[in-house]
C-alpha cells in the first residue's frame, strides 16, 4: 500500500573549547555526554487518499528529543511498520505493491542507521508482514498463497509453505495474519479475504498449526460461532498476538476494520496445553461497555500486552466518524486509547487524545507506555504511566506526519 524516501540521522557534534590565560592551567572540562539513541521511530507522510506516500525510519535519543524531523531519517516502504527487530537489526517491509525488496537496517550506538542487506522477493509477492523466529529463521506473508521462509542473517530465501489449498469458496488464495511461535508449533491465522483484505464468506476464525522444524501443517482449527474474524492484524512488533503469565495465547481479531458489522472484532484465546480455540472465552468487542465512553467499539485496532492481565491498545468508535455510514481512516479521529483487562473482561478509556487509524502504535519505553496520536493539538507519541495514570501534557515526542511505529533497544 505505500511509499517512502529517507535519509538518516548521524551522530551529534560535540564541541569542547579550552580557555587559557597566561600560564594558568586550563580548567578541567566535563566529559562530553553521549545520547542513548535507544528509540527507533517511524514517521509516515500520506498523500490525501491515504493509499500512497512516504515512510521514514530513524533512531533518536529516547524521550529527550522533543521535536523530531525527517531530515536525517531513512526511507522505508510505505504502509506497513517494520516487521521486527533482532539485536540492532531492523527488518522493513517492501513498499506494498510497488517493490519486492525486503531490507535490513543496522543501528549503531551513536545513533546512525545503515542499510546492511537486501533480499529480493518473488515478483508481485505483495509482502506485508511476518515473524522473525530467530537469527536463522523468519516467515514472511504474501498475497500469492505462499508463506516465504528466509534466513534473517544471510537474507536468503530458504523455502516456503503453500497455503493456497486452504482457500474457501470465493477466495483465490488466503493470506495470513500474524504468526505466533509456541514451543515447536507456529500458529498461522488464515485470512480469507479479497484483494482489499476484506473478509469473504461467513464470519470465522481460521488457523493453521504448523510444525516449526519441518514447516508442515499439523492441523487446521476453526471457530464459527462468535462472529470473530481475521485474527492477528499484523501491526507492529506485538503483531496483536501474545502469551500471558498463565501460558495462554491470545489473538486480537480485527473483523472487517469497522467496514462490515457482520464480521466482529475482539479477542480469542488458546489455553495452555491446547491447540484449539477456547469457546468459553471468545470476547466480542462490538457490544462491550467501555468505562468512560458512551459509544461502542467496532474495531480493536492495535494492542500491547504489558503483563498481569493488562492490555493497552486502540479501539475505533463509529460515533466519532464524520460520515456515520463509512469511516475515513486517514482523517477521522475516531480511535480511542483503552486499557483492557483480559482476565476479567473489562475495558476503560484512557485520557489520551483521539487519533486516526494511521497513527495507532502502542509500545513500552522503560516504565512508560508510548501511544501514537494524530491529534488536533499535535502529532507524535504521548507517554502514559500505567502506575499513576499520568499522561504527558501534549506529545512527549513531536513527529511530522503520522507517528507510525516505535521500538526501544534495551542494550
Amino acid at each position: 500500500m505505500k511509499k517512502g524516501l529517507i535519509f538518516w540521522m548521524a551522530s551529534a557534534i560535540l564541541l569542547v573549547s579550552f580557555t587559557m590565560t597566561g600560564c594558568r592551567k586550563p580548567k578541567p572540562q566535563p566529559e562530553p555526554t553521549q545520547g542513548k539513541y535507544d528509540l527507533a521511530v517511524v514517521s509516515m507522510l500520506a498523500n490525501p487518499d491515504g493509499m500512497s506516500g512516504t515512510s521514514w525510519l530513524q533512531i533518536i535519543d529516547g524521550l529527550s528529543e522533543k521535536n523530531v524531523t525527517n531530515a536525517k531519517a531513512r526511507q522505508i516502504g510505505f504502509g506497513m511498520p517494520p516487521m521486527g527487530v533482532i539485536g540492532n537489526d531492523i527488518y522493513t517491509i517492501p513498499d506494498y505493491g510497488a517493490s519486492n525488496t525486503f531490507e535490513k537496517w543496522t543501528r549503531s550506538k551513536d545513533g546512525s542507521l545503515t542499510k546492511t542487506a537486501e533480499m529480493e522477493l518473488p515478483v508481485n509477492s505483495f509482502a506485508s508482514h511476518g515473524l522473525l523466529v530467530s537469527a536463522e529463521k523468519g516467515y514472511l506473508g504474501t498475497m500469492t498463497g505462499k508463506v516465504l521462509i528466509f534466513n534473517p542473517t544471510t537474507m536468503q530465501l530458504t523455502g516456503d509453505i503453500d497455503i493456497s489449498s486452504y482457500a474457501i469458496e470465493g477466495v483465490l488464495v488466503p493470506a495470513i495474519g500474524a504468526p505466533f511461535v509456541d514451543g515447536d508449533k507456529v500458529y498461522m491465522p488464515l485470512w480469507q479475504v479479497d484483494a482489499n483484505r476484506m473478509p469473504v464468506g461467513d464470519p470465522m476464525i481460521d488457523m493453521l498449526v504448523v510444525d516449526l522444524k519441518t514447516d508442515t501443517v499439523i492441523k487446521r482449527i476453526q471457530e464459527t460461532n462468535s462472529g470473530l474474524t481475521n485474527a492477528g492484524y499484523p501491526y507492529g512488533i506485538q503483531r496483536n498476538c501474545f502469551k500471558d503469565e498463565m501460558g495462554d495465547i491470545y489473538y486480537i481479531a480485527g473483523g472487517a476494520f469497522s467496514i462490515n458489522p457482520k464480521y466482529k472484532s475482539g479477542i480469542l484465546r488458546i489455553k495452555n496445553g491446547s491447540t484449539e480455540i477456547d469457546p468459553g472465552y471468545n470476547w466480542v468487542f462490538n457490544d462491550q461497555t467501555i468505562e468512560g465512553e458512551n459509544g461502542k467499539a467496532s474495531w480493536l485496532v492495535a494492542t500491547h500486552y504489558l503483563g498481569n492481565g493488562k492490555l493497552f491498545g486502540y479501539a475505533d468508535v463509529p460515533d466519532y466518524w464524520t460520515n456515520p455510514a463509512m469511516p475515513d481512516w486517514v482523517h477521522d479521529r475516531s480511535i480511542i486509547s483503552v486499557e483492557i483487562d483480559i482476565w476479567n473482561k473489562t475495558v476503560k478509556k484512557l485520557p489520551i487524545p483521539h487519533t486516526c487509524a494511521y497513527s495507532t502504535h502502542v509500545s513500552s519505553y522503560d516504565d512508560q507506555m508510548l501511544f501514537s496520536v494524530w491529534g488536533e493539538q499535535g502529532s507524535g507519541f504521548y507517554t502514559y504511566d500505567p502506575k499513576t495514570g499520568k499522561v504527558s501534557d501534549g506529545p512527549a515526542i513531536n513527529m511530522p506526519g503520522f507517528a507510525f511505529w516505535a521500538y526501544q533497544f534495551k542494550d
